[in-house]
C-alpha cells in the first residue's frame, strides 16, 4: 500500500468513527421509527453530496417509503415505485450498492431518469439495498439523492454503507416492536371478548375461549377479528350478570394481562 493510500484509508476510518460516534449519540435518545429517521438525517448531514435521503422497505413487488428527509426524496421514491424503474425497485439488480453518477446519461431506467432529472431536479443517486434478516425476500433501501452529477466517490460509498447497515438494524428493531405491540393488542382483545362471553352466557373461561375459537373458525376469521366484533357489538349493552349454580364470573368483561 502506498503512503497516499494509507493516508486516505486513515482519513476514511477517522471520518467513519466520527459518523458512528455522532449517530450512536443520537440513537441513544430515540427508538423505533425515530431511529430510522435519525439515520436518514445522518446520511444527509455526513455524506457530502447527499441533498435528500430516504429509507424504504419492499419485496414481492410492493414498496413503501418509511422515512424521507424532504418531500423531494419521498417523490423520487414514489416515482420509482409507481413506474417500476430505478435501483430501489428493479428485481434484476444484484449486489447491495448501486451508484448512478449522472442520471441524465444513464440508460438503464430511461423513464425514471427523465422524470427525476426534469421534474424533481435529481442529478445522481446512491442506493443501498440490504436484506431484512427476519423477512425473506424483503429488502431495506437507503437512498441518497443529489442535485449535482458525480457527487459520490469512494469515501461517500463507504460512509453510506455504514449508515445503510444501521438502517437495516433500526428497521428490524422497529418491526419487532410493532409485532410485539400487535400481539399485546390481540391478547387484550381476545381477553376482553372472553370476559364478555363469560358474562353474557354465564360460562367458565375455558368454555368462553372455546366459543370464541369456534366463532372464528365458522366465519373464517382470525380470533382477533372475531374478538373485535364481539367487543364492538357488546360494549354499552351488556346484559345483567347471570345467576345460578354455574355462575363463575362477576358479570363484567375482563381483559388479558397488562391491558
Amino acid at each position: 500500500m502506498t503512503r497516499s493510500a494509507r493516508v486516505n484509508s486513515s482519513a476514511q476510518l477517522t471520518e467513519t468513527d466520527r459518523v458512528l460516534t455522532a449517530l450512536g449519540r443520537r440513537l441513544r435518545t430515540v427508538s423505533g421509527g425515530a431511529a430510522v429517521a435519525a439515520i436518514a438525517q445522518a446520511a444527509v448531514y455526513h455524506v457530502p453530496g447527499a441533498r435528500w435521503a430516504s429509507v424504504s422497505m419492499g419485496g414481492q413487488g410492493r414498496f413503501r417509503t418509511l422515512v424521507a428527509t424532504a418531500p423531494m426524496a419521498a417523490e423520487a421514491d414514489e416515482l420509482q415505485h409507481s413506474i417500476g424503474q430505478g435501483p430501489v425497485v428493479d428485481p434484476t439488480l444484484e449486489g447491495t450498492v448501486h451508484l448512478i453518477g449522472d442520471l441524465a446519461r444513464d440508460r438503464r431506467w430511461p423513464e425514471f431518469a427523465a422524470q427525476a432529472v426534469q421534474r424533481l431536479g435529481v442529478a445522481g443517486l446512491l442506493a443501498y439495498r440490504l436484506p431484512l434478516p427476519e423477512e425473506s425476500g424483503t429488502t431495506v433501501g437507503l437512498t441518497l439523492y443529489s442535485d449535482a452529477a458525480d457527487a459520490f466517490g469512494a469515501p461517500e460509498l463507504w460512509t453510506g454503507s455504514v449508515l445503510a447497515s444501521h438502517a437495516v438494524a433500526a428497521v428490524s428493531a422497529d418491526q419487532h416492536h410493532r409485532r410485539a405491540e400487535r400481539l399485546v393488542g390481540t391478547a387484550c382483545e381476545v381477553g376482553t371478548a372472553v370476559g364478555v362471553l363469560m358474562a353474557r352466557h354465564g360460562i367458565p373461561r375455558d368454555e368462553a375461549l372455546h366459543l370464541l375459537r369456534a366463532a372464528a373458525q365458522d366465519s373464517h376469521r382470525s380470533m382477533a377479528e372475531a374478538a373485535t366484533e364481539i367487543v364492538d357489538t357488546t360494549i354499552g349493552r351488556l346484559p345483567a350478570a347471570p345467576t345460578g349454580p354455574h355462575r363463575t364470573h362477576t358479570g363484567h368483561p375482563t381483559s388479558g394481562p397488562g391491558c
